[in-house]
């Protein structure tokens, strides 16, 4: 291995714990930021990049899930219908992703991110206060069965065709839909795409998206920085994560669209 090998191995390692740690903090996967990464500064084609990024936001979601459980903040069965619903989107996008054009798929990606974000400090401030009142899953407000699999079928899709892990989806929508606390959110979400996004990522496996010397480092990163995020959220406040959130989605979605200017 020669150095620059070395030092790039051990930058995408860095980069793994780091997108990871946020990810697992705010219940988006790690992907979110990854993605991004991938693209502007590895030049991955959409297909890679999103396939590569899976294999993070797998390990990250599968670490942060364990800690998670363990704190007992994951509602399971919401969790369960999600992934449910989410089997079938996730083919879909991970065969969909193979044939959009790199100009395109940062576009589209940018412009998801953007109205999420917008969307969240737009309405999100005022439901922060309510949901800081409620510091147990249990007793909260559950979706219904027909919303939670349909919002599994579209976390499932953009998981699979961004690389996402699906919960630049499935966070906003349990802000709006259900009266799960912030922190509950986020671990019900880890839950949900560690169920879901395994699907896409065999499809991404199979059609041959991933670059296997670029996820091994970003595998490892991830673990780790879904034990360290699940702990580090325990000492944020509902308000600042929701913040948190929509801060760096703005961030990923103005870098992708400086990159075609």
């Amino acid at each position: 291995m020669t150095e620059a090998t070395a030092l790039l191995y051990g930058a995408l390692f860095l980069v793994g714990i780091a997108a990871s740690t946020f990810g697992s903090m705010v219940g988006l996967g790690g992907g979110f930021i990854m993605v991004p990464i991938l693209r502007l500064f590895f030049g991955l084609s959409p297909a890679m990049a999103a396939g590569t990024s899976l294999m993070l936001v797998v390990a990250n979601s599968g670490s942060g899930s364990v800690a998670y459980l363990r704190q007992k903040r994951v509602d399971i069965r919401l969790g369960l219908l999600v992934a449910a619903g989410g089997f079938p989107g996730s083919i879909l996008g991970a065969i969909l992703v193979a044939h959009v054009s790199g100009g395109l798929f940062d576009v589209l990606y940018a412009l998801l991110l953007g109205a999420v974000a917008f969307d969240i400090i737009r309405k999100r401030g005022a439901r922060a206060g309510e949901r800081d009142e409620r510091t147990a899953i249990a007793g909260a407000r559950a979706m219904p069965v027909w919303r939670s699999l349909l919002t599994g079928l579209a976390v499932g899709f953009v998981s699979s065709l961004f690389g996402v892990g699906g919960g630049v989806v499935l966070v906003p929508v349990l802000l709006y839909f259900s009266a799960l606390p912030a922190h509950a959110i986020s671990a019900t979400s880890h839950f949900a795409i560690v169920l879901t996004s395994p699907v896409g990522l065999v499809a991404q496996i199979v059609q041959h998206n991933i670059r296997a010397a670029y996820a091994i480092p970003l595998v490892l990163g991830g673990i780790i920085g879904g034990q360290i995020g699940a702990r580090l959220s325990m000492r944020l406040n509902s308000p600042l994560l929701i913040k948190f959130v929509a801060i760096a989605l703005l961030v990923a979605a103005v870098a992708l669209v400086l990159r075609h200017l």
